[in-house]
């Protein structure tokens, strides 16, 4: 596998943000310099002068790599907790506060195990009709794969088991059909969701938003980036709203614990103030 040097990693960076305008350089340096090892190595790749004039002359390329620089969910149903915690207490309780639909927004998507769990939970709970589910990511790649409904064979049986504990029962084989040897999910549970592309900054934004799912993402950030992507966050969410972040994230080590309230600290979810 090609090494970077932190020098190399800078400007690949910078040949991403003059060429494409995505700025990567928020992102803590060693994560994405380890991932963008990986994502050379799988292309084959020897040489980063060839990799920076291929990024600089092929926008397909781009897209390809900016698809694969992002970080994809293991398995759907992870952490089956904090599932529970959203049917027994948490979804009841907005859809109560809430005089229209339901409005809930997965940034930074990738591969599409959460928002297929997300929709099996509203479908289970007779919801699913009542939420509006906005979806963003970073490239276009990243919302075909996810409206395709594909699921990797490799993530069946931990999705299973994180399905049974969460519900109770071995029923999610009703979620998806095997076609020519792949896994696809139903896409008809997609009906209320609605996809859009996003910047590094999340930008643009929805309004009005009563739950966030952004888990196991800033860890992948600086200080800087962490901040502002938390404050935009904030400002996103309705007053009582809820956000999740990853069971190993909090809010007590980013800007942003004097405006969220904390709901569970084994799940990390908060509401706003």
């Amino acid at each position: 596998m090609l090494e970077l040097g932190i020098v190399e990693t800078r400007n690949i960076i910078k040949t991403i943000t003059d060429k494409y305008h995505y700025d990567f350089s928020d992102y803590a340096l060693t994560s994405f310099k380890q991932r963008m090892e990986k994502i050379l190595d799988n292309h084959n790749i020897k040489f980063i002068d060839y990799f920076i004039d291929k990024l600089n002359e092929d926008a397909s390329f781009f897209e390809t790599i900016l698809h694969e620089l992002e970080i994809p969910s293991t398995e759907m149903f992870r952490d089956p907790s904090c599932w529970r915690i959203l049917h027994d207490e948490l979804l009841p309780s907005l859809m109560k506060d809430t005089l229209n639909d339901l409005k809930v927004w997965l940034p930074n998507s990738v591969s599409g195990d959460e928002l297929f769990s997300f929709c099996i939970l509203l479908k289970e709970m007779g919801l699913i009709d009542h939420v509006q589910i906005m979806v963003s990511a970073l490239s276009d790649k990243s919302i075909e794969t996810i409206k395709s409904g594909f699921l990797n064979n490799s993530k069946l049986e931990i999705s299973t088991d994180n399905y049974i504990r969460v519900f109770g029962k071995d029923e999610l084989t009703k979620y998806y059909l095997i076609t020519k040897g792949e896994l696809i999910r139903d896409e008809t549970l997609l009906k209320n969701v609605t996809f859009f592309q996003q910047n590094i900054f999340l930008e643009p934004a929805p309004q009005g938003i009563k739950l966030i799912f952004f888990r196991n993402k800033m860890i992948y950030y600086n200080q800087t980036l962490q901040s502002k992507i938390l404050r935009l966050l904030y400002n996103n969410l309705s007053v009582g709203a809820i956000l999740i972040i990853g069971t190993k994230e909090s809010l007590n080590t980013f800007y942003g614990t004097q405006e969220f309230s904390l709901i569970s600290s084994s799940e990390s979810i908060y509401k706003r103030k």
